[in-house]
């Protein structure tokens, strides 16, 4: 027969051996044995130095300094990220540090406070690196599986002399384009498609001004449209700037020139490097629609794609018809995306086309063709 019994009754019926004051010797035995056993022995070997070791020229140029590194580590360790991806260039900024260098420590503390208090931005955005995580980087080990893969192939097509750059890669490398979408418009495809078709292949200056003198509505909204992926392409590819980069090639000679003085040799050569700036060489080709066109600057900006998208229904109406019979009538919303390049682009496929044809050879009407199938008697 057993018998349950909390272990708290079993002390409080107990004997008087196991009453509290009996217990103090043994508790006391093993407080002390338990300080003995966990304190470590430390020795003036194992002791740290208070003062850290300094650092070698070496590991301050791969790690960088310790003050860099701690930055780094309190960045890193905080649950919030800024609430714009340009916060690192702006606190490097020259005026950003001199202000927070001109603050106390204790404007400093408010300041950081202030930045690290909102979770959510004024858009109700999240800035906890674990929210943003799971749209920036969801699969942290895929991406860097990928990143090490193409690090490996990259470094290995540069260091092996046999191999060759990809066609892709060196377009990419050597040509400039951009990429840009309209918002959702109020109009249907049908229509939206023939302006589309009106810009494609034309200058973004010639484009500009078919959509001012349209008679289309939404021809003022491609015209926007056109004007800011225009200055997009100026601004963050650095495309279009061969005209202004010669014009400034010029007046430099010219002021060069003039600063010269009126020698006559001297004036001689500044003339000619000024009618060589300023003349810029005309290449004739023909595109692939058959057109000829003259390219006197190669950087100049032109619409290589236009298309449109198929966008959601923006509401719906009823059509009321006789007989007492109704339709849907559905209001469509379409996009237009374009693509803009370089003169450059159009150049190398000219140049492409022309070797094309000239490796085919001359067409033959008759080709040479070996005999086959002979035999003695008539095959009829």
């Amino acid at each position: 027969m057993s018998l349950n019994m909390p272990s708290r009754r079993l002390l409080k019926s107990g004997p008087c051996a196991l009453s509290p004051n009996s217990l103090l010797p043994a508790l006391a035995s093993l407080s002390i044995a338990r300080t003995i056993h966990t304190t470590p022995i430390s020795p003036f070997w194992f002791r740290k130095s208070k003062t850290p070791p300094a650092e070698t020229s070496m590991e301050q140029s791969f790690a960088g300094s310790q003050q860099a590194r701690k930055k780094l580590i309190d960045r890193l360790s905080t649950k919030l990220e800024g609430p714009s991806i340009f916060d690192d260039e702006a606190s490097h900024a020259p005026g950003a540090t001199k202000q927070a260098a001109a603050l106390t420590p204790k404007q400093q503390r408010e300041a950081e406070r202030k930045r690290t208090a909102g979770v959510l931005t004024s858009a109700g955005a999240s800035l906890a690196r674990r929210h943003l995580a799971r749209a920036v980087d969801p699969d942290p080990r895929s991406r860097v599986r990928w990143e090490r893969k193409m690090l490996i192939r990259q470094v290995h097509r540069g260091t092996n002399p046999w191999s060759r750059e990809p066609r892709a890669d060196r377009i990419a490398r050597t040509e400039r384009e951009l990429l840009s979408r309209s918002p959702w418009l109020p109009t249907s495809v049908k229509k939206l498609v023939h302006l589309a078709r009106q810009i494609q292949g034309k200058t973004v200056a010639e484009a500009l001004v078919q959509m001012r003198f349209s008679k289309k509505k939404m021809a003022q909204e491609v015209r926007v449209q056109l004007a800011e992926a225009n200055d997009l392409a100026i601004v963050e590819r650095g495309m279009g700037l061969g005209a202004v980069k010669a014009a400034k090639a010029a007046a430099d000679a010219e002021a060069a020139g003039a600063g010269a003085g009126a020698g006559s040799a001297g004036n001689g050569q500044e003339e000619d490097m000024v009618t060589e700036a300023i003349e810029r060489e005309v290449v004739k080709i023909k595109t692939k629609d058959g057109k000829f066109l003259n390219i006197d600057d190669p950087t100049r900006i032109y619409i290589a794609q236009a298309w449109v998208n198929r966008g959601p229904w923006r509401g719906m109406g009823i059509d009321y018809r006789s007989k007492s019979r109704s339709y849907r009538l559905h209001k469509p919303a379409t996009s237009i995306s374009l693509v803009l390049k370089e003169e450059k682009t159009r150049i190398r496929e000219h140049e492409e086309r022309v070797a094309k044809k000239l490796r085919k050879g001359p067409w033959v009407h008759l080709p040479d063709r070996p005999v086959t199938a002979q035999r003695q008697h008539y095959s009829w």
